[in-house]
């Protein structure tokens, strides 16, 4: 295989799942948008604290098994596939069942710790979305792994579909903040089923004596490593925005919680490239071909960069409008913490996370983990001391500043490779040159109409014209990422068709 050739094929296959993920993505924005309109801040504000304490617990309790699939899919004997379906499903269950129960017993003590009383009955009733989800967590890892990718993108873009529907109808019916909680059960327990379903009845394996082969020791031996990052990571996560929840009111966590917004589009693509790494690569780390999968790795922060840094650009220079279009002027305290949060978007061209995991060490992850979480945690009391939630803001960004860099040196070493044969640098500056053109143009552009979000919409094509010419100009694009281009809006234009 070719370098050229295999990233075609990792591009096409990561255009699904970023396909998938913008469109959760643009859901995930509206969502907030909503939301904030029909619930009051105090409201609000409990609502991500209940999220904050359900994301951290799952993070934490999935124990690692979603991302073993991958390894272990490509490394196990076809007659031991179905006791890795069988034997994960029921660790995640009795995982969830856990998470459940720790929500459901700490609901009133998790309540005062975070400033607001008010929410324990709602976190009772919350446990029960943490189990189920827990428990469904790994379907879309076993997906990915049989190369079932347009399947997966269905799974993903309904039940993000159905999940809007379900969540905001008790809210428009007048219900409020414990409609939505109740709500979100309903799509937990609905998620849980179809996803268990699916897995066990439409995968064409045979479970009759799944037992005979399970090899649970082993799976749990990777994992562990991945779980024990999950932990640091709950555990500086919780400490960084805790410690802010324990110290302002529900409405001011809001204001905190607004200003992240940027993260769930951080994530969207780099995510869905790592997963398919960590699915396609460990055949080359396991026969020696560094050469092919540095090669691999290069061109897909290259194709990263072009997708991530327009944006960090973007949103640096118009943030003010950005916060206070879409989430109104209640939410101007919020553009301050944005404008922090967005410096994390440069971090996601880069995979590195992934790679570790591709060689099976992931106890070397876990490791950088703990002496980031040990950062994290130091930065964390100390700026929110000095900045209030500012402070906190400039921790978990310093913080990936700082596990990025260990990162880099350490898939240096296993890959035998040198920085610039790893990373497109010429390729990023140019990246980032057409990008800051491309913001000086739109800022210039003004208010054309009376309506902010017209405005931002117009500003937002403007920079993406001018960043596109700029950037062709310069070189940035290939005749591959042009080739990839026309391959997918063939995928929906079937006038279009490949040169």
């Amino acid at each position: 295989m070719s370098a050229s050739g295999g990233v075609k094929s990792l591009s096409d296959r990561a255009g699904f799942l970023i396909l998938a993920n913008m469109i959760k993505f643009a859901i995930g924005i509206v969502m907030p948008m909503i939301l904030v309109r029909l619930l009051n801040p105090t409201d609000y504000g409990t609502y991500q604290q209940i999220t904050l304490i359900g994301t951290s617990l799952t993070s934490l309790l999935v124990l690692g098994l979603p991302t073993s699939v991958f390894y272990f899919y490509r490394h196990i004997a076809r007659e031991q596939v179905p006791a890795l379906v069988m034997q994960t499903s029921i660790m995640l269950f009795i995982s969830g069942a856990l998470g459940a129960a720790i929500v459901y017993l700490g609901a009133v003590p998790l309540s005062h710790v975070m400033n607001n009383p008010g929410m324990a009955s709602l976190l009772t009733l919350g446990a029960i979305s943490v189990g189920l989800v827990i428990a469904s967590e790994h379907s879309i890892s076993f997906l990915i792994a049989q190369d079932r990718y347009k399947l997966a993108v269905a799974f993903e873009v309904g039940e993000a579909i159905v999940r809007v529907v379900l969540l905001l109808t008790p809210l428009w019916l007048g219900y409020g903040l414990l409609g939505l909680v109740i709500a979100g059960i309903g799509y937990s327990l609905l998620r849980f089923l179809v996803r268990q379903i699916f897995l066990l009845t439409r995968s064409g394996l045979d479970y009759t004596h799944w037992s005979r082969n399970a090899f649970v020791g082993e799976q749990l031996k990777y994992s562990a490593p991945v779980a024990a990052i999950s932990l640091v990571g709950m555990l500086g996560n919780t400490f960084n925005r805790g410690i802010v929840a324990a110290n302002v009111t529900p409405a001011m966590y809001a204001v905190f919680a607004v200003g992240n917004v940027v993260f769930p589009f951080a994530t969207i693509f780099q995510s869905s490239v790592a997963n398919v790494l960590r699915a396609e690569l460990p055949p080359l780390a396991r026969d020696g071909k560094l050469v092919e999968l540095v090669k691999i790795v290069r061109e897909s922060v290259r194709k990263l960069s072009i997708i991530m840094l327009p944006p960090f650009v973007f949103l640096l220079a118009h943030s003010y409008q950005f916060i206070t279009v879409l989430f109104t002027h209640s939410y101007a305290e919020s553009v301050g913490i944005f404008r922090i949060a967005v410096w994390e978007l440069p971090l996601d061209t880069l995979i590195l996370s992934a790679i570790p995991q591709v060689f099976g060490k992931t106890r070397v992850n876990m490791y950088i983990n703990f002496a980031a979480t040990t950062v994290l945690l130091i930065s964390s009391y100390t700026l929110i001391k000095l900045f209030g939630f500012y402070g906190a803001v400039m921790a978990g960004v310093g913080t990936q500043y700082f596990s990025s860099t260990v990162f880099l040196i350490v898939v240096l070493r296993l890959t035998k490779s040198t920085l610039p044969r790893m990373l497109p640098l010429a390729g990023l500056g140019k990246v980032m040159l057409s990008a800051i053109v491309a913001s000086l143009v739109s800022r210039l552009v003004g208010e054309v109409t009376s309506l902010g979000l017209a405005n931002l919409i117009i500003d937002g094509l403007v920079f993406a014209a001018v960043f596109v010419i700029v950037a062709a100009l310069l070189g940035v694009f290939t005749s591959d990422d042009r080739r990839l281009v026309r391959r997918w809006i063939g995928k929906f234009i079937p006038m279009v068709r490949e040169a």
